[in-house]
């Protein structure tokens, strides 16, 4: 469907239009003659084909507007003001009365000028970007920039929110630029001549050449000489205004066509450009002829192609060339023709101008109002005609976008119907988001039946569809009954076309089949089969045909699998969403008995599940999702990857298993089977299985392996099941076994898997213990404690530690523990301790009690084992640095024993001198000396007595001078106060209560010296600490 309704808006103009500009209802045209004639315009209800849509009606003519020529005209919609370039120079028009006008002085010499308007957002921390964030508090500003191509220079204007931003910013050119455009804010393409072009970066204020590539892939081309690209040479972005440039043919050019993008005429050829001054597509537009103005309305490019150029459409006559222009818009998102039409493109009312008279055509691009029509402006080439008639201004105007869309889905041209739909704001299509969903449906539909699955499934994968459809465009072996042919796809996702057209606009591409007369043609000429005797024409092309349908079928399998490989990447992600919201409403596998079966529900039922996302689905509608989705997902990994099976016959799985159990035990796929048991919590079953399986295994660790592996994965709910089914598993691999316990799947009660081993084996209930308190730093005191006396155990019993050696290991083993942990109870283990033996065990346990001159008792006197003795003393003074604590304790037990009565045989002298040598800082000097015996000598406590002697002389002489001028201060305190005196006599009465003193006692107040009853001490006391507070001086 074309796009553009046009008509003539104005007739009979007799002054050369030079320039347009739009602005809400009004249209501005700028005359050679310095006149601007305002229009207003209507827009009618319907189309006619005279009056068309719009109506004009002159408003003003504004003469002598300028002194010269209008030759370009622009918007600035912050300012409200209109921009007019003439008499080389830019003039500001205020609206709506257009005065004062303001000339730009910067601007003289000017010869062209662009417009750009964007808008920056600043954050609330400073930050500032193009990007609008709903999320987060942002302030817009609209920037406005005007740059001005002057006689080799340009000037750039900005304003920011309507305000101008300091003087204009103006930079010295090679050359003069003849046409200007903005690709980014930030970014100015420049034209100085056909052949010359460069970028200007504003950041920077450099300027940067371009070199247009001597090389480029043309587009397909439809006119006369076959080479009219489909390709885009578009003018669009610059603000609202245009330059004519009415009689001037391939004048310098350089257009905005997207953001960052622009392009560049290059003969017959348009090249598009980026920022960085290269191309930005691999394909360029290659015309038959130069185009005499070239517009962009957008999504649509519009070109005037000179006479000549094009192939006559007129089905009555025979091919030949137009003899009149020819107006074509093309799709700038596919590049492909939308609309052809030549001049005159339809009668005009007041003409009465000859048929063979010629025209001139001249494109005016007005900028954005309604739905951007296009201004087109038709002359007639002889004078007398334009003298008579004048010329006729034309209005091209978009149709509905809807309409526009509706078209294209109906032709199946979804990829353009995409393009287009992107292209356009919510507001201009409100159901925007659900009519992209609706063909982009179709759109992976007809990607299926021409063979791309992979590009199918990835648009499947982004939508909210019902997978029965997906899965119903799939055959029978992966679908079922669901399966349908591919003249009804378009009618399953919505789309209205009859079945014959469904299959034409699904299927382009239509590949040879085996039955076909063309099969042989798919051969490989140049590799024939040996030949072993001569044959018969016939039977070669027979054997050729054969070869050919063994390949296409070889080929069509090959398709066929990675088409069902694409779409087990669909189910799962489907399955992914359905559990989770299954999940989300707290529904399992386990209720799946309260939804009836797949095979009870009708096709028409199933197809008609809403087209959503799992989360607005019912309990009942996810439940069928499920059955639909887990049913495929089972087809198709038995087609392409059976050995995959596993993955759908695991947990929260809709797969009924009396229908899956049978046949995964005749494939012995036991693996499989085994999931699916676990998956619908049938563990007993499991482990029946896999006992009866371990049977047919010799190697023990393959025997039990499986067990544990499903075992480790059982949670504390089936505690029972996991020591019932781990008993032959230990009684076969106690190792292997013992990893079914310390699994991190799930988190097991510690204390009953303690006790159950320590019933199995002691030995397994340890090394459980150790793992708890070794690596899972587990300070439960039971734990230790239990571990504690399981040591203990080992270490009495000679005959369960296998020997002296392995006795020996246990109480090592013991030891280290009882001095590593803290978390057990002494008193505990202490109670279960012999009483004989275990005496470093027990010295230990005394320590912790804080028995430490018992613990040393059993180092120093009953094992005689004075380094641990000491070892025992460093421990304590760590936390307790006392010099007369435990190391002093331990000495004294050297020198003088209390309540223990060592062998008459054993002197302690020489440990107590080895004890004073080594740790002399940590013994109280005084004490020490005094424990010595009398006939120790100097000599052998010689290096003590130095170490406690030994100290800095500046040490000694400050405490020294310290001393003494504290005796002193104590001697002048003393005599002042045995210099104060009170007398006190019979008459002498206490200030506070007002009686006499007597012999009653008494107490004395300083500094003056007032004496009270001693009871009266304290009001008085106070009494003068207030008065104090008042006869103090007030601080200002």
């Amino acid at each position: 469907m074309p796009p553009f309704n046009f008509q003539v808006l104005i007739e009979g103009i007799k002054e050369r239009i030079e320039s347009i500009i739009s602005h809400g209802d009004r249209v501005f045209l700028g005359t050679n003659l310095g006149n601007l004639h305002i229009y207003g315009l209507d827009k009618a209800q319907g189309y006619h084909m005279f009056y068309g849509t719009y109506h004009s009606a002159l408003e003003e003519v504004k003469k002598s507007f300028s002194r010269r020529s209008i030759e370009q005209l622009g918007f600035i919609k912050d300012i409200y003001t209109l921009v007019s370039l003439s008499d080389a120079a830019v003039n500001l028009h205020p609206l709506p009365d257009l005065a004062p006008t303001q000339t730009l002085a910067e601007t003289r010499g000017a010869l062209c000028f662009s417009l750009d308007t964007s808008v920056i957002y600043t954050n609330e921390d400073g930050v500032i970007t193009t990007v609008k964030d709903p999320s987060i508090k942002q302030t817009p500003t609209v920037i406005t920039l005007l740059a001005v191509g002057c006689k080799r220079r340009i000037v750039v204007y900005s304003w920011k929110d309507g305000q101008p931003q300091g003087p204009p910013k103006e930079l010295a050119l090679p050359h003069s630029p003849r046409a200007i455009a903005f690709p980014t804010p930030k970014t100015i393409a420049m034209a100085y001549t056909q052949t010359e072009h460069a970028l200007l970066y504003l950041e920077t204020m450099s300027v940067a050449d371009i070199v247009l590539p001597t090389t480029l892939h043309p587009s397909g081309s439809t006119g006369l000489s076959g080479a009219v690209g489909m390709g885009m040479n578009a003018f669009s972005g610059l603000g609202g205004y245009v330059t004519l440039g009415l009689l001037a043919k391939s004048k310098p050019t350089v257009i905005k066509t997207a953001e960052g993008e622009f392009v560049i005429p290059k003969d017959n050829t348009t090249v598009f450009l980026g920022t960085n001054g290269k191309p930005t597509r691999s394909l360029g537009i290659e015309w038959p002829g130069p185009p005499d103005e070239t517009a962009l309305v957008k999504p649509y490019l519009v070109s005037i192609l000179p006479t000549g150029t094009m192939l006559s459409t007129d089905p009555s006559s025979p091919p030949h060339a137009t003899t009149s222009p020819v107006l074509q818009a093309r799709s700038s998102l596919s590049l492909s023709v939308s609309q052809t039409v030549s001049y005159p493109f339809t009668a005009l009312k007041n003409s009465k101008a000859l048929p063979t008279t010629q025209y001139s055509l001249r494109l005016l691009s007005p900028g954005a109002f309604g739905n951007s029509p296009l201004f087109l402006l038709s002359s007639p080439n002889d004078r007398t005609t334009l003298a008579a008639e004048g010329s006729a201004l034309w209005l091209f105007d978009l149709k509905a976008w809807s309409a526009q869309i509706d078209e294209l889905v109906n032709e199946g041209k979804y990829s353009e119907a995409l393009e287009l739909l992107d292209s356009l704001d919510e507001d201009k299509l409100p159901n925007k988001t659900k009519r992209r969903a609706h063909i982009r449906a179709l759109h992976a539909a007809a990607l299926l039946a021409q063979k791309h699955a992979e590009q199918a499934i990835n648009i499947f994968l982004e939508l909210d569809v019902n997978p029965a459809k997906v899965v119903a465009l799939y055959p029978t072996e992966v679908a079922g009954r669901l399966a349908q042919p591919q003249e009804k796809w378009i009618g399953l996702f919505g789309g209205e076309c009859s079945q014959e057209a469904a299959s034409t606009v699904l299927m382009k591409d239509v590949e040879v089949t085996a039955d076909s007369t063309d099969v042989a043609a798919v051969v490989d000429d140049d590799h024939p089969a040996p030949q072993a005797a001569p044959v018969s024409h016939e039977t070669e092309t027979k054997a050729k045909i054969d070869v050919a349908s063994s390949e296409f079928l070889k080929n069509l399998l090959i398709s066929f699998r990675d088409s069902v490989n694409n779409l087990l990447l669909y189910l799962s992600d489907q399955r992914r969403k359905i559990n989770g919201a299954l999940t989300a409403i707290k529904i399992s596998s386990s209720q799946e008995a309260h939804a009836t079966r797949l095979s009870e529900a009708s096709i028409e039922e199933i197809f008609a599940l809403p087209d959503t996302q799992p989360s607005a689905l019912t309990p009942q509608q996810l439940f069928r999702f499920a059955q639909i989705v887990d049913t495929a997902l089972f087809k198709s990994y038995l087609i392409v990857k059976p050995g995959l099976l596993g993955s759908l016959c695991r947990v929260d799985n809709w797969c009924e298993v009396s229908e899956v159990e049978n046949e995964l035990r005749a494939r012995e796929k036991y693996s499989e089977l085994t999931d699916l048991y676990q998956g619908k919590k049938m563990h007993e079953k499991a482990l029946g299985l896999l006992r009866d399986l371990s049977a047919k295994e010799t190697d023990p660790e393959d025997k039990v392996e499986p067990t544990v592996t499903y075992l480790q994965k059982l949670g504390p709910e089936y505690l029972n099941l996991i020591f019932s089914g781990s008993k032959w598993v230990l009684s076969v691999d106690k190792a292997r076994g013992f990893q079914i316990f310390t699994a991190e799947n799930h988190e097991l009660p510690r204390q009953e898997v303690a006790d159950f081993l320590e019933h199995i084996d002691p030995d397994l209930s340890i090394k459980y213990l150790e793992y708890l308190i070794d690596e899972r730093k587990d300070a439960n005191g039971d734990f230790h404690d239990q571990l504690a006396e399981l040591y203990l155990h080992r270490a009495q019993n000679t005959k369960l530690s296998n020997g002296e050696h392995a006795l020996e290991a246990a109480n090592t083993q013991l030891i280290t523990f009882l001095q590593t942990s803290i978390h057990y109870r002494p008193d505990r283990i202490l109670g279960v301790l012999p009483h004989e033996g275990m005496l470093e065990a027990r010295a230990i346990l005394l320590g912790r009690l804080g028995e430490h001159k018992a613990a040393l008792s059993i180092y120093a006197y009953e094992l005689q084992n004075h380094s641990k003795a000491e070892d025992y003393c460093k421990g304590v003074y760590l936390k307790d640095p006392n010099p007369s604590g435990i190391f002093m304790m331990l000495l004294k037990l050297y020198l003088r024993p209390e309540g223990v009565a060592p062998s008459s045989n054993t002197s302690y002298l020489q440990p107590a001198l080895d004890l004073i040598s080594r740790h002399s800082p940590r013994l109280d000097a005084v004490e020490t000396l005094q424990l010595l015996p009398p006939l120790v000598t100097a000599s052998r406590v010689q290096e003590y007595l130095c170490e406690a002697l030994r100290s800095p002389r500046i040490h000694v002489r400050v405490e020294r001078e310290l001393w003494k001028a504290r005796s002193d201060q104590v001697a002048r305190n003393l005599m002042a106060y045995e210099s104060k005196r009170v007398k006190i006599t019979d008459w002498r009465l206490c200030p506070q209560c007002h009686k006499r003193l007597d012999r009653s006692v008494v107490a004395v107040h300083a500094p003056r010296g007032e004496v009270t009853h001693y009871h009266c001490r304290e009001p008085f006391a106070a009494k003068l600490k207030g008065k104090e507070r008042i006869l103090q001086p007030t601080k200002l």
